[in-house]
């Protein structure tokens, strides 16, 4: 039986305790004034839902309402998901992506397809940085608009994201997982 690397290296953290909160930590890209590097890859890490928001919506990385209906592609960081996924926990330095896509208008019936990105938001999870905060989730925008987004971002007041997590998910490490189908834990 072939394991493969990132399964292997889960099974030896878990059998050794590492997973037990907040012992490791996942890099992340912070530059020494505190903001955060916008990650370049985050279309190649897991994808685990997509959410469609209605024209006329409230938008939260800004608080605006939107124009066009937009869908919200959520990708998690691989080391992270794969780490959550194994043990239930989300491990410090946990990285997820919001990525906002604007749609053309469609008509009754028709299919409503995507025109451009339109938005990029970051939480990240870090226990030394965020050590205040709930979760120990800091929350990041780079930009409410087409690309090209900002390159760093600093983060966002606690009321403009994390009260929202803090009253809807605190059941959830708070991070909305149950919003997400690829954040499903299977029963065993």
């Amino acid at each position: 039986m072939k394991i493969t690397g990132t399964v292997a290296i889960i099974l030896a953290l878990s059998v050794s305790g590492l997973f037990a909160d907040e012992q490791i930590k996942l890099s992340v890209s912070f530059n020494a004034d505190g903001t955060i590097n916008r990650p370049l890859n985050h279309r190649q890490w897991v994808n685990v839902g997509t959410t469609l928001i209605p024209e006329g919506e409230i938008n939260i990385i800004d608080g605006e309402p939107i124009s066009t209906s937009e869908y919200i592609d959520t990708y998690v960081e691989p080391m992270s998901y794969a780490i959550y996924m194994a043990t239930g926990a989300w491990p410090n330095g946990t990285q997820i992506v919001k990525e906002f896509t604007s749609t053309v208008e469609a008509e009754p019936g028709e299919v409503l397809v995507e025109s451009h990105y339109n938005g990029l938001a970051m939480l990240v999870k870090d226990v030394e940085r965020f050590p205040a905060e709930t979760g120990h989730l800091g929350y990041f925008n780079f930009g409410h608009r087409p690309e090209p987004y900002e390159a760093t971002a600093t983060v966002m007041p606690r009321e403009q994201c994390s009260s929202c997590h803090e009253a809807s998910a605190s059941e959830q490490q708070y991070i909305f997982a149950d919003h997400h189908i690829g954040l499903k834990q299977v029963s065993k």
